[in-house]
């Protein structure tokens, strides 16, 4: 744990908190004990009256989900503040071999320089979502979409390059964009390192700790500290007593037919570089462990063994006693963090991308030019027409057959628009209105 405030201001004055780091015991013992030497790392926005960031280092479980390394609150995203974090992170893991460990976030360039400072050996891979966010941009299409993601997904150098001359075959602009964007050794996994045992493309498990932390991003500093710990220590006895019940009853594998590549069981590797990447047999290995007659499971990657999964949730949360007991503190009574406040209401809703929200659709059919068949005018529909219809000069004689005992020749009349339909009805019940009061008094 660790707190950072500034300094004394004036006399009589508090100093004023800045950020705080947290990193537990137990969680960083689980992930010694037999996660992967991968770190996903990302910042979301922490929703309180005195509103910041919230940093957040996860690492990947035996079952490919999310196991919480450390998080801080700071008061925004930059170069210092994510330099402070990855500090205090390594020495917390005592990161010796950097080249060992692996960190995957988005092209964030604050993160990108602090990684390269703190941590310059390391190997550091990129989001591929949210590389194809900005690819998208210039080079939309679901065929681009389709080539962007097979580039990202090969595991061989030989497949890398035939991917590519098909992205330069089908758009040249697109190829051109890949070429100057991030170095494929960021982003695609024929060029990964092997020992990491992880092939992960995109850094979804942080998304998904911000997303089951968000009530708690909405709670003061430690008030959301203490929701968190509490989501953990639950989540962590509830994996550890799901995973108490499981039996895997069998296996199955089906390989793609055309390939051809060469498997060493000695090695524990085949040619496609997918047993390697993942640390779990390739379908041409399985092919070749079934004809050899060894059991497939046995020869998976060390970190997948369910002891290996007992020996990272065994770090399990102990309850305390509530925030009236707790020890008191030693340190100076520090006041809110310095705020600025913006104009207009505040909003606690992140921006969406134009593939994410209720009116994707509508986003995506921006290039297309909408005519309306009320007015004829173009950019709106019917529905949402404000203008007066077309006349019956201006309309385009109807292709359908006349309906049986009509001439051919009859005018065809648009129906009534509402506002009509409501002159209309009052017209009609006025004049009727009007009869019955004169026949009131004829009758008095």
């Amino acid at each position: 744990m660790e707190v950072m405030f500034t300094p004394f201001r004036e006399a009589g004055c508090n100093p004023r908190f800045m950020r705080m780091y947290c990193c537990l015991g137990l969680l960083k013992k689980g992930f010694k004990d037999g996660c992967r030497p991968i770190l996903c790392l990302d910042g979301c926005h922490i929703k309180d009256r005195y509103p910041g960031q919230l940093l957040t280092a996860i690492a990947v479980d035996p079952n490919n989900s999310f196991w919480p390394v450390a998080w801080a609150a700071v008061e925004k995203e930059a170069m210092e503040q994510w330099r402070w974090f990855l500090t205090l992170l390594s020495g917390d893991l005592k990161i010796q071999n950097q080249g060992h460990y692996t960190f995957m976030s988005d092209q964030q360039k604050g993160l990108d320089r602090a990684l390269a400072e703190v941590l310059p050996n390391s190997e550091h891979r990129y989001c591929v979502q949210h590389m194809y966010r900005n690819f998208k941009k210039k080079h939309p299409g679901l065929g681009l979409n389709d080539r962007l993601w097979h580039i990202a997904s090969t595991t061989t150098v030989e497949h890398f390059n035939q991917a590519l001359d098909d992205l330069e075959t089908y758009d040249k602009e697109a190829h051109a964009w890949v070429k100057k964007g991030p170095h494929h050794r960021h982003w695609c996994k024929a060029f990964f390192s092997k020992h990491t045992q992880c092939d992960i493309l995109v850094n979804n498990l942080c998304e998904s700790f911000n997303a089951h932390i968000l009530e708690a991003r909405d709670q003061p500093i430690i008030s959301m500290m203490e929701a968190i710990r509490e989501y953990l220590m639950e989540r962590i006895q509830k994996r550890r007593a799901a995973m108490e019940k499981y039996k895997l009853d069998g296996y199955q594998a089906k390989g793609p037919r055309g390939a051809q590549f060469a498997v060493n069981l000695d090695k524990n590797e085949c040619t496609c570089n997918l047993w390697a990447l993942s640390g779990i047999p390739c379908s041409h290995a399985i092919a070749a462990l079934h004809r050899a007659k060894k059991d497939p499971h046995k020869m998976l990657a060390n970190c997948y063994h369910r002891e290996v999964f007992f020996n990272i949730y065994d770090n399990v949360f102990q309850p305390i006693n509530g925030d009236i007991q707790w020890p008191q503190s030693d340190m100076l009574e520090l006041d809110p963090p310095a705020s600025v406040t913006q104009p207009g209401r505040p909003k606690k809703a992140r921006k969406r991308d134009v593939t994410e929200g209720k009116d994707h659709g509508k986003r995506l059919r921006k290039r297309v030019v909408i005519h309306c068949r009320k007015c004829g005018g173009i950019g709106h529909n019917a529905k949402i027409c404000k203008n007066p219809p077309k006349s019956s000069t201006e309309q385009q004689p109807s292709q359908q057959p006349a309906p049986t005992g009509q001439p051919c020749n009859q005018q065809q009349h648009e129906a009534p628009t509402k506002k009509q339909r409501v002159r209309l009805h009052f017209i009609i019940t006025f004049s009727l209105f009007v009869t019955f009061f004169c026949d009131l008094k004829c009758f008095l």
